[in-house]
């Protein structure tokens, strides 16, 4: 057997309404999460940024009733997203026989890659710009320390927000696995 039947065979396994769940829950129920977050934290400036999403999302504020409304939005958006990652059939355009296995989601390496790639890339951006002087590190940047306590834009702030990214998407990790291979295990039996 090739290396390409055996992605192909692993690829046609994989379960898009498990993905779509998966994906729909994660980001509902973050986007839910940091509206409550910052509703509790309260303040003059109280989500200025999440507040732009009412821009896309109408009727979502950074507000009790925001909070549940970003949930419905995160997972409306979340499960198109998980179906476009997943196949709904087959690669071969063949019907699945019933009793076939699906692909499982190993939830530490998952969360282990998306927290490391997050964290690699917040700590290469904030050396770049620690380096070039850090004069102007831009709005994003410079409010990050309001979600990560200790962060600011030098070398040791750019370890803080590595080793914050890193738990926060071994987190993110686990729980889309999770997710996806309960849904994946319901749609078998």
């Amino acid at each position: 057997m090739s290396d390409q039947d055996v992605v192909h065979g692993t690829l046609s396994r994989i379960n898009a309404r498990a993905w779509g769940i998966a994906t729909g829950l994660v980001l509902g129920g973050g986007l839910c999460l940091a509206t409550i977050i910052l509703v509790m934290k309260g303040g003059p400036d109280m989500g200025q940024h999440l507040g732009r999403l009412t821009n896309v999302l109408p009727g979502y504020s950074v507000s009790w009733l925001g909070a549940f409304v970003g949930l419905v939005y995160g997972f409306v958006i979340g499960y198109g997203l998980g179906r476009l990652i997943g196949p709904r059939s087959p690669l071969s355009g063949k019907r699945e026989p019933s009793g076939t296995t699906h692909v499982r989601l190993n939830g530490k390496a998952w969360g282990l890659t998306l927290g490391a790639a997050a964290g690699i890339a917040l700590f290469a951006v904030t050396n770049l710009l620690d380096v070039k002087g850090g004069e102007h590190p831009g709005e994003f940047l410079s409010n990050l320390h309001l979600y990560l306590p200790g962060y600011r834009v030098d070398f040791v702030g750019s370890l803080i927000g590595f080793a914050y990214l890193l738990a926060i998407g071994f987190v993110l990790g686990e729980l889309v696995a999770g997710v996806y291979n309960r849904a994946v295990e319901r749609a078998e039996s």
